[in-house]
């Protein structure tokens, strides 16, 4: 009976167990409000409207506007590509390409970062380019360096270089999808074009 009475103190103490939900929750609602709203008019009472709880509620668990902006753009790594597993360099290439093209400049996360490009403020980009860009940019250096390690890629071509010449066409294909001509594009007709620069020709 003492130890649970004890236990029961230090619950006391510690108070009631955070609540993952409601996190959840006030985080999705402030990428709600970033990608309608921007960052210039983010607003903590907004993202308590709309996820139903008191900006109080907010404060205990972000202690800051900023914090709150930082957990709302973590939350987009939840879209990153899977984690890859072992094969051929260009359906690797593939894999993590489209799923750059098919998040849509509409979606959420396209809103927020045409928010961020339009920003002058040095601090959000790199906060932008640390928790939604660079995941994405990360998983393609590390495709194109295995390339080069295991030979499939030319042993002298600069990865660095190599992944905005990936990532660009995807965002044209993705930003100008209403158009026809545009929509008939395939992710692997670019990266067979692409490769084909990365690659050594037969024999060479």
């Amino acid at each position: 009976m003492l130890a649970t009475a004890e236990g029961a103190a230090v619950q006391a103490r510690k108070g009631r167990p955070r609540d993952e939900r409601l996190d959840g929750e006030i985080t999705q609602s402030a990428v709600a409000v970033l990608a309608d709203d921007g960052f210039d008019r983010f607003s903590v009472e907004e993202v308590a409207v709309r996820a139903g709880v008191a900006k109080t509620t907010i404060y205990r668990r972000f202690p800051s506007r900023s914090a709150l902006i930082e957990a709302a753009l973590s939350r987009l790594a939840e879209d990153n590509p899977p984690t890859l597993g072992p094969g051929p360099v260009r359906d690797r290439l593939i894999t993590v390409l489209t799923a750059i093209r098919t998040a849509t400049p509409d979606s959420p996360r396209g809103r927020i970062l045409m928010h961020a490009m339009a920003s002058d403020d040095p601090r959000l980009a790199q906060l932008v380019h640390a928790r939604v860009i660079g995941p994405r940019a990360e998983l393609l250096l590390r495709v194109v360096d295995e390339g080069i390690a295991s030979g499939e890629l030319r042993a002298d071509i600069d990865a660095d270089a190599v992944v905005p010449l990936l990532v660009g066409p995807m965002l044209y294909l993705g930003l100008w999808r209403m158009r026809e001509n545009v929509r008939r594009v395939e992710v692997d007709q670019v990266v067979d074009l692409i490769m084909s620069g990365l690659t050594r020709a037969s024999g060479s």
